[in-house]
């Protein structure tokens, strides 16, 4: 599993943001050094060119750890005139890199595809972007693009009823690491309960403890944070078919409910009464201000159809 360093509190700037709507495509880059970091590359390099804001999203360093530099929504420098668009992936090296570094790169290149909704072919070197006058990634993306259908291309399972069967469900608990704890993050979002700050990172942490709590509670289990045998049971059920937006959902006196306003508190993770009162409230806002969203505190079109 790939080592994965959350420096997002220490990096600078970040004041830019977009909607994720708006990535199209995942930009690969290379250093062009021998060796360096997000500190490195700032100070040695970007602070002096006036950036406020540093080149990429995710630094891949020569021993394969993934340094989480920004979160999406931030827009950083990666490539003039294409950074509202792109997700910046640079790998420490000049056009030579370690094997623990390209798969890290294929693990993140394809989680990246699959939170972002992108194809094979939205994948891209530096070079590749028009007006771009470099030789950066120093690899033949051609060749990075067959090794990622490769990877992605999957069986199709078998028809269930309705049902995924898996036989490898182990209990699972805070501190539980690997493969399957990353399959299980992968049904928890499928079921509409999203992991935006670390998606299924085999790592069953804070985000994806809370985030199993909510779903617990929208299943009627009890909400112990434990993924047992009942609640592997739901998750491995057919997934809901997506909320359909139908009214704006705001704080009002009297206060809101409905079934829209329990999908929209599964989403954030937060208690599904139903109703919308001020805490929904502002968990939304809280989630607008994370993604680039207008944070305005009320569920439109927009926030809407960011969440489902």
């Amino acid at each position: 599993m790939t080592k994965i360093q959350d420096i997002r509190n220490r990096t600078h700037g970040g004041t830019s943001k977009r909607v994720l709507t708006r990535i199209t495509s995942i930009a690969r880059h290379h250093s062009a050094t021998a060796s360096g970091d997000y500190f490195a590359f700032w100070n040695g390099r970007w602070r002096s060119l006036g950036w406020k804001t540093g080149g990429y999203h995710e630094i891949i360093l020569r021993d394969g750890t993934v340094q989480l530099c920004y979160d999406p929504a931030v827009i950083t420098n990666g490539i003039s005139g294409h950074n509202t668009n792109a997700y910046h992936i640079c790998l420490v090296g000049n056009g030579e890199f370690t094997e623990a570094q390209e798969q890290a790169w294929r693990e993140r290149a394809i989680f990246n595809m699959e939170r972002f909704k992108l194809a094979v072919n939205d994948v891209k070197g530096h070079r590749e972007y028009s007006g771009a006058n470099t030789q950066c990634p120093g690899i033949d993306m051609n060749l990075v693009r067959q090794q990622l259908t490769t990877v992605t291309v999957k069986p199709t399972p078998p028809k269930t009823g309705g049902t995924q069967v898996n036989n490898s469900t182990p209990t699972l608990r805070k501190g539980s690491k690997g493969a399957v704890v990353g399959r299980m993050q992968k049904r928890l979002i499928a079921h509409g309960f999203p992991l935006p700050r670390f998606g299924g990172d085999d790592d069953f942490g804070d985000e994806t403890h809370n985030a199993v709590l909510a779903f617990q509670r929208a299943k009627g289990l009890t909400p112990d944070g434990i993924v047992g045998p009942k609640t592997w049971t739901e998750l491995n059920k057919q997934p809901a078919a997506k909320p359909k937006y139908s009214r704006l959902l705001r704080l009002t006196s009297p206060m809101m409910r409905g079934d829209d306003i329990k999908a929209v508190q599964r989403a954030l993770g937060i208690t599904a009464d139903g109703i919308y009162g001020p805490q929904t409230q502002r968990a939304v806002r809280s989630y607008q201000s994370k993604h680039g969203l207008l944070v305005d505190g009320i569920v439109g079109q927009q926030t809407w159809s960011h969440m489902f």
